[in-house]
């Protein structure tokens, strides 16, 4: 997890800010949970987005990052009997308020969708996460923020460990973001988070 502290806003949030989107920023540990679709020179079934969590404490601004995947993996775009209205893709640009809670995925705890969301469905069966593909779907999905392997460092590819979801490459990254989810709970009560996805040229900031 790559951490930056400062008294100024961070360049993630005042990209979430121009994007027309609400920022948190009510006393220590309320969070933002910023995914950041990588749309230049995206590489497909990798971990190459990248996911913030960025907070106030003790009067500055915390920004972690992490890698992680805002796409389906591989396994579930080509499987030929997976649903016939096809895979989900999470929207960028979003924000979706209160829609997650911690939970748990696949028996392990996790942030879990709870409220709305809105998706495409990738459906022609190819290996490329297709953006804009279909119709604009709205509801709750399951489209959950979990992690991928327990080796170390992570799983190289995504494959099977997102069929939508919003997935964490390191656990140690993904227990990073659970600790700080429980001290909004403990320190300002919120217990419901908001996600916002935000399609960007890699590493760059509307500034």
């Amino acid at each position: 997890m790559q951490r930056t502290q400062s008294k100024d806003l961070p360049p993630v949030l005042r990209t979430v800010q121009k994007r027309g989107f609400k920022i948190f920023q009510d006393g220590d540990y309320d969070l933002n949970l910023v995914a950041c679709r990588r749309l230049k020179d995206n590489v497909q079934n990798e971990f190459d987005d990248v996911f913030h969590i960025v907070y106030r404490e003790n009067d500055f601004w915390v920004d972690e990052s992490c890698s992680c995947t805002t796409d389906p993996g591989r396994y579930w775009l080509e499987k030929e009997d997976y649903r016939a209205d096809g895979v989900a893709i999470l929207i960028h640009d979003q924000q979706a308020r209160g829609a997650y809670k911690i939970g748990t995925h696949r028996g392990y705890k996790a942030l879990q969708n709870i409220a709305p969301v809105q998706i495409w469905r990738d459906n022609n069966k190819d290996s490329r996460a297709d953006y804009a593909c279909s119709e604009v779907h709205k509801g709750v999905f399951a489209t959950n923020i979990h992690r991928s392997s327990l080796r170390p460092g992570g799983s190289q590819y995504v494959e099977r460990y997102s069929a939508g979801c919003i997935v964490i490459q390191d656990n140690n990254d993904f227990l990073t973001l659970l600790d700080r989810a429980e001290k909004q709970v403990l320190h300002r009560g919120y217990r419901t988070f908001t996600l916002t996805i935000l399609g960007l040229d890699y590493g760059c900031y509307d500034d």
